[in-house]
């Protein structure tokens, strides 16, 4: 299979997967769960006891959520770009309107994988009250 380097709609296709597989690895890193069995007692001894375990979870959290908002952003710029490139400026102002709305959903999302993984950091291992 012969690819022809020069052509920019093919370079620019080839970036645009790369930087989608670059946010789509970013938004799975968020959205890791901490697995959390019930315990009798109500408290979880395997849980995070350490002085500043809370803290640098909260810490990992944020450095996740600036990860896939720099890699969001990375992928936004490249989308604005190559709506730019295209040949009628109808198809442009559709591609830019349609990138926006897919800029605003995936920043959504980062931030909603941001809160629950912060929401996991404070979990102090209690049960569900018989639910």
């Amino acid at each position: 299979m012969y690819i022809d380097h020069r052509n920019p709609r093919l370079r620019r296709g080839f970036t645009f997967l790369a930087l989608a597989a670059v946010l789509g690895l970013a938004v799975v890193g968020l959205t890791q769960c901490r697995m959390v069995d019930d315990t009798v007692t109500g408290t979880d001894l395997r849980s995070n006891t350490g002085e500043h375990a809370r803290s640098d979870c909260v810490r990992q959290c944020n450095e996740r959520y600036k990860f896939c908002k720099r890699a969001e952003e990375a992928l936004h710029k490249a989308n604005k770009k190559a709506c730019s490139d295209l040949p009628t400026s109808s198809a442009r102002k559709l591609c830019k309107k349609e990138e926006h709305k897919r800029h605003n959903d995936a920043h959504k999302a980062c931030v909603a994988a941001k809160k629950a993984c912060k929401s996991g950091c404070y979990n102090e291992g209690g049960g569900s009250l018989g639910q």
